[in-house]
């Protein structure tokens, strides 16, 4: 018998799901963010159709990983971090690499953001001036976020991304191209020379990888931002995450997890599907739709007429360029949408950055009382503050580049490290989760190789895309 009874209610089957579907929506209003809406338009405005296929492929093989990391959470009861600390090797050696990366990117990753959603709200709404307008919008994250309650978060984020989705669609199909010529995005070709207009007039690298790799880093989610989907499953309350205590642990330790019966693990089981289908279709499957509409939008556009503008200027253009063809309604529904995309972002990486920070000190030096003295709560609100506080001045104070601070965040998180993370919760998933369970039951909660193999390839196809980049 475990330490304390578990008892959990049966998982929910068929459309019943759909109403449980949510931490995918949130994922999804992380996913749709800065790299969606400018880096990755952006560098199909210079390359056309033939880049295409790059970001959707990179978002769909990121499901297996995303479906892996709610896997080891739902089984589990603990976060992604404390199973990232077992990798074998030098003692929790890629989580010391994942807080020194989140400190830095917590502080830059979305500065950029920052100014833009003040203009664009200034734009749709001309009361305040643009500082003003990111004033009030960073106070509602605050406001948003204050409590750590996740429920409150998820339910704005759903309207959010419900806005941001309906937008695009409806522009995107007004210029939706002849299906002969949308064929030819998906031809798997890979850019090999920047045409001059852009390099003469945009300043764009002559080296197609150089711009394209911090782009393919956000297609979906980086390799930090991914493992929110953890925390997000865990405040849910999905399986085990009932057993969590916010940003804490779960009330469970790994070898109770043998004492567990099959009645018990086949309702994990039954809750590990739900997080299927939440991955699937609120997470994965969201974020393909829009992030193909935006990426089409900029193909189409601004690719014939050889524009390829950086920032607020590449959003202006295409709201612009919007209103010439087909009214001022396509603008201020662009534009909306743009808000809803840039504000569904900054809240999920405030909150983001906030629980992964705290957690990766408690796991990183276990030995710090004073830290741990601090109510998990404010902890929380340390280093969403932080967050808050890095970018707005960074931004305000400094004059930061927006597009600047997305590719830097791009290289670090996306390009390098998200192979390593890949690897590791593969790893994690298939052979260091069924050892937590007993002979009788570890083959409920083993992954199909399917998932396993999804996950590896998404490390490889990031590696042959440096490859690349080394070769030209």
């Amino acid at each position: 018998m475990v330490s304390k009874q578990v008892e959990l209610s049966q998982a929910p089957r068929g459309l019943a799901i759909l109403g449980l579907i949510g931490p995918g929506v949130v994922w999804a209003g992380l996913a749709i963010g800065g790299g969606e809406l400018v880096l990755i338009p952006r560098v199909g405005s210079v390359y056309g159709m033939m880049f295409l296929w790059m970001p959707i492929l990179a978002i769909a093989l990121k499901y297996f990983m995303v479906n892996e990391i709610g896997r080891w959470s739902i089984a589990t009861g603990t976060t992604i971090i404390d199973g990232l600390a077992l990798i074998p090797g030098p003692t929790k050696w890629l989580t010391w690499i994942l807080l020194f990366v989140a400190l830095y990117l917590g502080a830059v990753h979305i500065g950029g953001l920052v100014a833009m959603v003040g203009i664009i709200f200034h734009n749709l709404v001309q009361v305040f001036t643009p500082f003003a307008w990111s004033i009030i919008i960073m106070v509602s994250f605050v406001v948003l976020s204050w409590t750590n309650r996740y429920s409150i978060m998820e339910k704005v984020l759903m309207v959010m991304v419900g806005v941001l989705t309906i937008s695009v669609v409806i522009i995107g199909i007004a210029y939706f191209p002849p299906l002969r010529e949308l064929a030819e995005g998906f031809l798997l070709r890979i850019p090999s020379v920047t045409p001059e207009w852009a390099v003469k007039n945009y300043k764009i690298s002559t080296t197609p990888m150089v711009e394209i790799l911090p782009a393919m880093a956000f297609a979906g989610c980086g390799a930090v931002n991914s493992l929110w989907y953890s925390d997000w499953v865990l405040s849910k309350g999905i399986g085990l995450g009932k057993y969590f205590d916010g940003l804490e642990n779960t009330a469970l330790k790994y070898e109770e997890l043998k004492t567990l019966d099959q009645s018990v693990v086949a309702k994990i089981k039954g809750w590990i599907r739900v997080m299927f289908h939440d991955a699937l279709w609120g997470a994965n499957v969201l974020t393909i739709v829009v992030s193909f509409f935006y990426l089409l939008l900029a193909i189409v556009v601004l690719n014939p007429m050889q524009q390829a503008p950086g920032g607020m200027k590449f959003i202006m253009t295409l709201s612009q360029t919007f209103t010439k063809t087909l009214g001022p309604w396509a603008k201020w529904l662009y534009l909306l949408g743009a808000f809803g995309v840039i504000y569904s972002t900054m809240a999920t990486i405030y909150d983001g950055y906030a629980r992964t920070i705290n957690k990766l000190i408690l796991v990183c030096l276990p030995g710090w009382e004073g830290y741990k003295k601090i109510s998990h709560l404010w902890r929380y609100r340390i280093w969403f503050l932080y967050g808050t506080c890095a970018n707005f001045f960074l931004v305000y104070i400094f004059n930061a580049v927006p597009v600047n601070f997305l590719q830097a965040a791009a290289w670090v998180e996306g390009t390098f490290l998200l192979p390593v993370v890949a690897f590791a919760v593969a790893w994690l998933t298939a052979k260091k989760l069924p050892s937590f369970y007993s002979d009788s039951t570890r083959g409920m909660i083993k992954p199909h190789w399917v998932f396993t193999a999804g996950t590896i390839v998404a490390g490889i196809f990031y590696i042959i895309l440096i490859g690349v980049l080394i070769s030209q």
